[in-house]
């Protein structure tokens, strides 16, 4: 059930929203508290439509896989919970089981799964949409309300590298907001060899005005600005490294990049049918993923980046140290 607000009403809202908050005079929660006289901030890109809801930070439910087989059972949960989106930045999501990007959903081609989507968020309802299964959105991407569960059951049929998220509208808030992940479905067979990372692009922002117009305050890989730079992933010479990369958006594209490496497969969505070698940059629009492989020829330490240089300066950059 969607409630008594149509979808036009509900976009009608937002806009009415965003004309409001230019008023206010700032677009971010961190402007009307003083970091030296206060606990930190919480930003807030819902602004005036949750004046009357307060943060919540519920307890991390994590999700459960149980396979059997090719028979495959995921529980998953919705729930609201402040997060960290850049050093002493907090942000109040809504998640899938409470982290932002959720969980990454590992499937293999053919798995008959059951997932069950339990909404644990006391005061919004939820949904899922999967893009790695084929099935009717009317009958299965459908709102559950707070406190309640729904069962959607796909064949993973196409192997690649998938986005879920929240359709629940307006789905470009439920989605900035947090709740969105990644689904690699793999072939029959081994897989390339070496680790294999998973970075989920996404932006938030401090403002409907400012989401409504695509100008994030941070771009970020896995959730919290250049939280790889001081953190690195790992990786050694000869041995290649499989990047399933998604991009979340919900508005920039990425440009996949890795400073001082070709890229030396790019499999688009992941599939194991398309196949481009030894590439400079990778674009994936929002809402679609790349299974890509890099093998790195010297010692030392390597950024990935999107190409889109206004969005590293607003974090989205990693490192990869490389040894022997």
């Amino acid at each position: 059930m969607r409630g008594t607000i149509t979808r036009p009403a509900r976009w009608l809202l937002l806009g009415a929203l965003a004309a409001g908050l230019s008023a206010c005079g700032t677009a971010g929660a961190t402007a009307a508290h003083p970091a030296a006289a206060a606990p930190p901030a919480v930003m807030d890109s819902s602004g005036p439509m949750n004046m009357n809801l307060k943060p919540l930070n519920q307890p991390l439910r994590p999700m459960t896989l149980v396979r059997n087989g090719n028979q495959v059972t995921i529980n998953l949960y919705t729930e609201q919970r402040i997060v960290t989106v850049a050093p002493g930045v907090r942000f109040a999501a809504w998640t899938f089981d409470g982290t932002v990007p959720g969980p990454v959903i590992h499937l293999r081609q053919g798995d008959d799964v059951t997932l069950v989507l339990h909404n644990l968020d006391p005061d919004m309802p939820h949904s899922i949409d999967l893009h790695a299964a084929q099935v009717a959105p009317n009958l299965n991407y459908v709102d559950v309300p707070p406190g309640q569960s729904r069962t959607i059951r796909f064949v993973a049929s196409v192997p690649g590298v998938f986005m879920y998220h929240c359709a629940t509208q307006p789905g470009l808030l439920h989605m900035e907001k947090g709740m969105y992940g990644a689904v690699v479905v793999d072939p029959p067979g081994p897989t390339a060899g070496g680790p294999e990372y998973v970075p989920v692009q996404s932006e938030f922002y401090d403002s409907m005005n400012s989401l409504l117009n695509g100008a994030p305050t941070y771009v970020v890989f896995n959730g919290e600005a250049n939280r790889y730079m001081s953190a690195p992933l790992h990786a050694q010479v000869g041995v290649p490294v499989r990047f399933a990369v998604v991009n979340a958006g919900p508005n920039d594209w990425s440009a996949f990049h890795v400073i001082g490496a070709i890229l030396d497969t790019v499999q688009p969505s992941g599939s194991p049918d398309t196949v481009f070698h030894d590439l400079q940059t990778w674009t994936i629009a929002p809402g679609d993923g790349a299974l890509i492989t890099v093998v790195f020829r010297q010692p030392g330490t390597y950024k990935f980046v999107t190409h889109a240089f206004r969005d590293v300066d607003k974090g989205a950059e990693g490192s990869v140290l490389v040894s022997d």
